[in-house]
């Protein structure tokens, strides 16, 4: 009897173990099932949307409820900046997550490079269906903007009207939320139709808060003072549209595995630091954004006061969905792959500004924001009949530098280009391009920075024999100086140098000095107006408004080593870009029949 009570209990023993053991293997079967399972993934950027302008991030009016929403119930970044202020350098960025100076996308009306990887060719090769609805041209298929997406809105009908039956648009160039929305409606359903097996991405850009501002006259907020309202309507438009879409995914049952992610390109200034309604300058309610994350995995009711990028975004987005891109990146996940915070580093920033309007650079190693002043460098170009540096400091040009235009009746124009000054020589402030004139029958000179104006062109004398013009170049800048020749005139003996502010000085007195109106009007700063560095306080006030810190108050050393961090940024994203879109040069190489052609003139 005893021995049959045993054995009952060791069958019942090994029975319990072996229940135990297929629970085991179920719950792990299932749980990296749960693991493997792609979230559906939506992606809003909002165009020239300020962080201090949402209740989330503290702010009195009542501008975004459905964020604010969004916020409370995940994870909000409190400290989150853009590369390069800029629409479409900051949304290659928020894509590839790759620095401007990396992915080269500059300015506005530039294409991005096919061989820089994005976000929606990533999740595309793995499954995904992509779609993209874009509110702006800069933004469109165009520009290169819809490379990866299986399905890209970038056109609207300008005849589009608003409730009262006027058009529902700023310009030819943008259309509103509501366009928006209609046409991503449309994507959506067609998603459902054919495609709803596979797992979606949705990138969709809004542009509503973007100047000229429309006065929302439906949108009602208690608010005393007017200057500036009709921005916070815009804000609440926008936040309505974006409610207004989250209903629809919810209503199609696409948001029960959705992961959102809202942010912004930049922000706006209104009224500070002397300007308004624009957002070329790098001052904080420029550069800093909103950065939310809602949804699958995501942490609730979560703020990280880390120091973030937008250049994070595609990465986070891709670990989450247990994806990586396949080229280097420049942004680090934000989150683990099971939604965890990562343990993110003290990290530098090297920010652009607008490179038409805004010359200098900006280093943030918080809690410190250094700002390396070139603005005042434009004012003036300069120009000398006399030999003041010494002929063997001079180069001769490589020919890649140098391109040659004919004109009708036999009018020539040489336009030198010079590279990023990191390539040339740190520090380096001034370019100096020496020329003899072997003939004047009429010779001038002139030059353009990237993408700007040409600057009008200054005419030297007949008495002049051998001319120095002497133009400013910084790290930001691919300058190209033009000699324009008439029919007759001729010059030899084309040469270079570079000069450090400190030795120029004490040439720009024997200097005639140019005005250079054009590109120094273009600029869009206080900060041109004087000599200094600033370096700026983050702690007491973010927004960089009245903790300015005084040159007397702070040690030489932090700025010497900001410099150095600054170049050694330039040189770090450049060799990125080599590596992965191949180097970038600024002028074509010669052929044999363009060197013949130069030897013939003299140049050669």
């Amino acid at each position: 009897m005893r021995k049959r009570i045993v054995k009952n209990k060791s069958s019942f023993i090994l029975s319990v173990q072996l229940v135990l053991l297929v629970l085991l293997v179920l719950f792990s079967f299932f749980s990296c099932g749960r693991d493997r399972v792609k979230p559906d993934i939506l992606l809003i950027t909002i165009d020239t949307l300020r962080w201090d302008r949402l209740g989330c991030y503290g702010y009195s009016l009542d501008t975004s409820p459905f964020i604010d929403q969004l916020a409370k119930e995940g994870l909000m970044f409190k400290h989150a900046v853009t590369p390069l202020p800029l629409t479409d350098p900051s949304h290659a960025s928020i894509l590839t997550s790759l620095h401007p100076l990396t992915h080269q996308v500059m300015g506005h009306s530039v294409r991005l490079n096919s061989r820089v990887e994005t976000m929606a060719e990533v999740l595309k090769e793995n499954g995904y269906y992509t779609i993209g609805a874009v509110a702006v041209r800069y933004l469109s298929g165009e520009y290169n903007f819809s490379q990866g997406f299986d399905s890209f809105s970038d056109n609207w009908d300008p005849k589009f009207r608003d409730w009262e039956g006027k058009p529902y648009i700023k310009g030819e160039f943008q259309r509103v939320a509501k366009s928006v929305n209609n046409s991503l409606k449309g994507q959506l359903e067609t998603y459902l139709e054919k495609h709803k097996n596979k797992p979606l991405f949705i990138w969709v850009h809004y542009y509503d808060p973007h100047y000229p501002y429309i006065d929302r006259e439906d949108i009602v907020l208690n608010v005393k003072r007017k200057q500036w309202i009709q921005y916070d309507k815009e804000v609440r438009y926008t936040d309505n549209h974006i409610g207004e879409l989250y209903r629809f995914l919810e209503k199609k049952g696409l948001t029960r595995k959705l992961l959102t992610c809202i942010t912004g390109d930049h922000g706006e200034q209104l009224g500070e630091h002397g300007y308004g309604a624009q957002h070329w300058d790098f001052y904080s309610e420029i550069t800093f954004v909103p950065l939310i994350f809602h949804g699958f995995k995501i942490p609730k009711n979560k703020i990280s006061e880390e120091f973030v990028t937008t250049m994070d975004i595609g990465v986070t987005l891709l670990e989450l969905a247990n994806l990586k891109f396949k080229k280097p990146t420049n942004g680090i996940p934000l989150l683990k792959a099971d939604g965890k915070l990562t343990a993110i580093p003290d990290r530098e920033q090297l920010i652009i500004g607008d490179l038409h309007r805004v010359r200098s650079l900006q280093l943030i190693s918080f809690p410190f924001s250094y700002i390396l002043n070139y603005d005042f460098f434009y004012k003036y170009w300069y120009l000398s009949g006399k030999i003041l540096v010494p002929g063997q400091r001079f180069k001769h040009i490589p020919g890649k530098w140098v391109e040659i235009k004919l004109f009708d009746k036999g009018n020539r124009e040489l336009r030198v280009t010079f590279p990023y000054a990191g390539t040339l020589g740190k520090g380096m402030n001034y370019a100096a391009l020496r020329f003899d004139i072997e003939k004047n029958s009429g010779v001038s000179v002139g030059c353009r920075l990237n993408g700007s104006k040409w600057t009008a062109p200054f005419k030297i004398d007949n008495k002049t024999r051998t001319a120095t013009a002497f133009f400013p170049v910084t790290a930001v800048d691919l300058l190209t100086v033009y000699i324009a020749l008439k029919e007759g005139a001729k010059v030899a003996n084309l040469r270079y140098t570079l000069l450090p502010e400190k030795e120029f000085s004490n040439y720009a007195t024997s200097c005639k000095k140019i005005e250079n109106k054009k590109i120094f009007g273009e600029l869009r700063t206080l900060r041109k107006f004087k000599s200094s560095d600033e370096l700026y306080n983050l702690v007491p006030d973010i927004r960089m408004t009245k903790n300015l810190l005084k040159r007397k108050k702070y040690p030489r050393k932090l700025i010497l080593e900001g410099k150095r961090k600054i170049y050694n940024f330039f040189d770090y994203y450049l060799e990125n870009m080599k590596k992965i879109i191949g180097q970038v040069k600024s002028q074509r190489d010669l052929t044999e029949k363009e060197k013949e052609m130069f030897k013939s003139l003299g140049y050669l």
